[in-house]
Parts: structure tokens; sequence; C-alpha cells
């Protein structure tokens, strides 16, 4: 996890509830403050199912799924899709339009041709061939959504990933959840993507740890305060690969198809829901260390970037986000 949760001091153990569990290739921990007269004691089967009903519709990796069943269906035609599904894609396309397609869920064939998705690494590195002959498959522009009824087109053999953006949006789903059950103060993270409401016990705060870019044991980078927003992390120092001593990071440019190549470790986002905050996030860690601050701090989305300078990891504060960082 790019984000982490901090210990809960001793006092708020008794006073928070907690489920746990693993889906979407990555574990989530949700808590939650008890409400006087309100039974919870069905709530972790119940969380655990709506994140599971989320996997099984957006996966690339089960077959079975909607998501699999859209990039299995013909070109040109409309493919009926549960509304959830339409709406969070056009979602994900108002985000592509606004960062210039820097966020891109078409680019789904490269995310496989470079083994960051059901595939294994690929034996040899990807050609400039086999690259250029994705082109014509990979770009937002190239499909179309429509929510009555609930379906899209894709204008040629489109393979839509929903990965940076799926588990932001399953985050959402359980605090939805939540908030209509009456709880009044959560916190839902999935694989590092959460979602806080209210605060905890005694009125302090959720505390957030950024993890640390540097290689070898897991550390914290800096700690935020939230109460009722939304924050996400993308980097590029968990998940890639080394090949003739050059590192191939699993955050692909839709515009090369190929692995980013910049000084930017890691980018966190806050949004008002989750789904935007991972979407976004993954946009900026495209963009860079230098296109991806100018681009936060000119839509004003609160920021903080890690890049590697001069030797050592450099931070940098956006649109506000600096008022959220623990001081000491």
């Amino acid at each position: 996890m790019l984000l982490m949760l901090t210990a809960c001091r001793d006092d708020d153990k008794q006073a928070i509830n907690t489920a746990t569990g693993l889906a979407m290739g990555t574990s989530y921990t949700v808590k939650w403050l008890p409400v006087k007269g309100l039974d919870d004691s069905a709530f972790a089967a119940q969380i655990n199912q709506l994140i599971g009903e989320v996997e099984t519709s957006m996966s690339t990796y089960m077959d079975a799924s909607d998501l699999s069943g859209l990039n299995g269906a013909a070109a040109n035609v409309w493919h009926s899709v549960p509304r959830e599904m339409a709406a969070l894609i056009a979602d994900a396309q108002a985000i592509s339009v606004a960062t210039n397609g820097a966020f891109d869920v078409t680019v789904g064939p490269a995310v496989d041709l470079w083994g960051f998705g059901p595939d294994p690494k690929p034996e040899r590195i990807p050609t400039d061939s086999q690259i250029a002959a994705l082109a014509p498959l990979v770009g937002y522009t190239m499909i179309e959504v429509r929510l009555q009824p609930a379906s899209v087109k894709k204008a040629a053999a489109n393979a839509i990933d929903l990965s940076a953006i799926a588990k932001g949006y399953g985050v959402d789903q359980v605090a939805n959840w939540l908030a209509d059950q009456g709880i009044t103060s959560y916190l839902v993270e999935i694989g590092g993507e959460l979602r806080t409401l209210g605060s905890k016990p005694q009125g302090q705060p959720w505390r957030i740890a950024i993890e640390s870019p540097a290689n070898g044991a897991r550390s914290v980078f800096e700690v935020v305060r939230v109460e009722n927003t939304a924050i996400a992390t993308s980097g590029n120092y968990r998940n890639y690969y080394e090949e003739d001593g050059v590192r191939y990071s699993h955050t692909l440019d839709p515009q090369t198809l190929q692995p980013v190549r910049h000084k930017l470790a890691s980018v966190t986002v806050m949004a008002d829901n989750a789904a935007t905050a991972d979407a976004l996030a993954t946009a900026l860690m495209v963009m860079g260390e230098v296109k991806g601050p100018q681009w936060a701090q000119e839509q004003q989305v609160p920021s903080y970037f890690i890049s590697w300078q001069d030797g050592q990891f450099k931070s940098q504060s956006m649109a506000g986000f600096d008022t959220f960082i623990e001081t000491q």
C-alpha cells in the first residue's frame, strides 16, 4: 500500500469497529465508529460482498467479469454493460479530457504487452514495431459510452482497463453504503486508496501515512490528517521489473505506450471521492515531476509529489495539500 493507515491509540481501538479482507488483488481495511442503537454485526460480511461485486464486474483477470465481456465484444456496436460501469467509464472519459489524455482506460493492450496485466512479464522487452501495432487500439476518443441504456461502443478491438480507477470506485461504494446505514464516521481503504468521513473518537482526524519511495524496508515519508475527503497515491517504486539495467514501471504513458521515464517517484492526491483521486494520481504520475505539479496547481487539485533530485527524495505540495501535513 502506497498509503498506509497509522496505528490507532489504545483508547481508540475499543471505540472503532474494523473489517479487513482480501479482494481486487490486494487487501482492504474498513473502520467505523459504531452508532448507538445500530446493529452493525453483519457489516463485515456485507462489506466483503460489496467489494467482491465490484471485483467480479470490473476485473480484467476474471474471464466472466462484465469488463472482460465488454473487451471481447465486437467493435462498432453498442454493448450492454451494468449502469454502474457505464457511469464509471463516463467519469473516466471526463478525466481523460481534463488531463489531455494522461489518464486513459483504453491503455489495456499496452498494459498486457508490457506484462503488467493478467499475462506474465514478457521474455523480451516489447519492440518498437509491437508498440506501434497497438496504436490503433489505444485512445479514449475511440470509445463511446451512454447511460440510457447503459452501453459502450468501441471503435476497434479496444481493451478497457479500469484498474487505475476501480479500487477507488470500490472505496466509494463501501463509503456510500456505510453512510446509507447511518454511519457518520468511517475510514475505507482498498489497496491504499482511501476515503474518510467524520473523525476518530475524541474528535481526532484520521491519520494517513504516505510511504517513502526509498528501497528497503517500508517507512513513513509523511503523515497527513484528513476528514471528509478521499486520498490516493500512485507510485513507480514497487510495481516494476528490470531488464539489462533498465527499470520498467507499471505506469504507462498513453501517448507513447511505454513505461514513464522521469524523476517522479510518487504522487498523492486529495479529491471529493476516491475514484477521482485514484484516476488523477495516475494521470499526474504520467505527467511527471514538471507538468504534474503545474497541472495540479492550475486545476487546484491538492497534491503531494515526491521526486528523486540531486541524489535524494524531495517533496512538493500543491494547491493547499501542505495544510493537511502533520507537524511535529
